[in-house]
C-alpha cells in the first residue's frame, strides 16, 4: 500500500513496511516515519541513528506494527532486511499482500546479483534463501500465491524474467505435486537459474548453446541434479520437437517440464505488443504449442491464475 503526501518540494511517496528486520548492528541507511493521519507523517528515527529492540518495544506496546519508509527509500530497505526474510514474512499482522511486496523486492534485489555474471556461492545461498523464504509463504498462506501473482508484472531482461519463472513455477509445482517445502525450493532455484548459460551472452539472438552451458555451470556448483536439469532440458518438448537432445514425454524430467511450461508462458506474455492479459497468453500458447507440453502441467497452469 503506497500513500501519498504534498511537500513543498513536490509528492514524496511512502511504504508501509513491518518492525522485523528494521534492527541491524548498523546505523539506518533511511528515516523511518509514522503516520499521525492519513496524509500526514512525522519524523521518527533520522537516516544514521542506531535502532534497537527497545525502540520497536515500545512502539508495539502502543499498539504500532508498521512504520514508513519514502518510497525513494526501498532499495536501502530491502538490504537491510534481506538476511531477516523470513522473520518479515512470518509477521502475520501485516496483510499478506504487504510482505509479499517485501519478498519481491527482496528477491529482484538478490535475482539482479545473480545475474549480473556467472554466479558464485554466496551469491547462490543468498537465493537459496528467498527462495526458502518464498516455500513457506506457499505452504502457510493460503492467499500466498495470489499475493505474489500480484506483484509480478511483464517480465523484460534476463533478471526479472527469471525471477517470473522462479515464482511460477514455485506455484506450479506447489499444485502438481503437492510440493513440499524442498521441492519448491528445488522448482524456485530451477526457474531462477534455468537460463544462467545465457550470461556474457545475451548479445546472441539465437543460442541454443545456453542449456548446456548453464547445466555445466550448476553443475560445476554441485546444485541438485533437478536443477541442472532444468538448465538443460527446459527446451525441451512434450512432443519431442526440442532441444537440446530432442527428449519426448516422461523422458523429460518433472522439473524441467514445469520450467519451461513457465518460461513460454512468460515469454509470450512479456513479448506481446500491445499489452495482452494472463489468460490471452494462455490462450496463445495453447494454440501456438498445442502438443509441446504435459497436459496435466497445462492444466495446473491455467488452475494457478484462477
Amino acid at each position: 500500500m503506497v500513500a501519498v503526501a504534498t511537500t513543498t518540494q513536490g509528492v514524496t511517496t511512502y511504504s508501509a513496511v513491518p518492525l522485523e528486520g528494521l534492527v541491524a548492528r548498523d546505523p539506518l541507511p533511511f528515516s523511518l516515519y509514522l503516520r499521525t493521519s492519513e496524509h500526514t507523517w512525522v519524523l521518527y528515527q533520522p537516516a544514521t541513528t542506531q535502532l534497537d529492540d527497545s525502540h520497536l518495544g515500545r512502539l508495539t506496546a502502543e499498539g504500532v506494527r508498521q512504520l514508513f519508509i519514502r518510497d525513494s527509500d526501498r532499495g536501502a530497505y530491502f538490504a537491510r532486511v534481506e538476511t531477516a526474510i523470513d522473520r518479515v514474512l512470518l509477521e502475520r499482522t501485516m496483510p499478506i499482500e504487504r510482505r509479499a511486496d517485501v519478498l519481491f523486492g527482496v528477491a529482484t534485489r538478490v535475482a539482479d546479483d545473480l545475474l549480473a555474471a556467472v554466479p558464485d556461492r554466496a551469491t547462490l545461498q543468498r537465493a537459496q534463501t528467498v527462495m526458502m523464504a518464498t516455500s513457506g509463504v506457499l505452504r502457510r498462506e493460503t492467499q500466498g500465491f495470489a499475493a505474489l501473482r500480484r506483484v509480478l508484472t511483464a517480465s523484460p531482461g534476463l533478471a526479472a524474467h527469471s525471477l517470473t519463472v522462479s515464482f511460477l513455477s514455485m506455484g506450479l509445482a506447489r499444485i502438481v505435486l503437492g510440493a513440499d517445502g524442498g521441492t519448491l525450493l528445488h522448482a524456485g532455484l530451477a526457474g531462477m537459474l534455468h537460463d544462467v548459460g545465457k550470461i556474457g551472452h545475451e548479445h546472441l539472438d539465437h543460442d541454443p548453446e545456453h542449456t548446456t552451458r548453464g547445466a555445466d555451470y550448476l553443475r560445476g556448483l554441485n546444485l541438485p541434479a533437478p536443477i541442472v536439469d532444468a538448465a538443460r532440458c527446459h527446451h525441451e518438448r512434450w512432443d519431442g520437437s526440442g532441444f537440446p537432445s530432442g527428449l519426448r514425454g516422461d523422458r523429460i524430467p518433472e522439473l524441467a517440464r514445469i520450467v519451461g511450461l513457465v518460461n513460454t508462458f512468460d515469454k509470450i506474455y512479456s513479448a506481446q505488443q500491445p499489452r495482452i492479459g494472463v489468460f490471452d497468453a494462455l490462450r496463445i500458447l495453447a494454440q501456438a504449442y498445442r502438443g509441446c507440453f504435459d497436459e496435466r502441467l497445462a492444466v495446473g497452469l491455467v488452475k494457478l491464475f484462477r
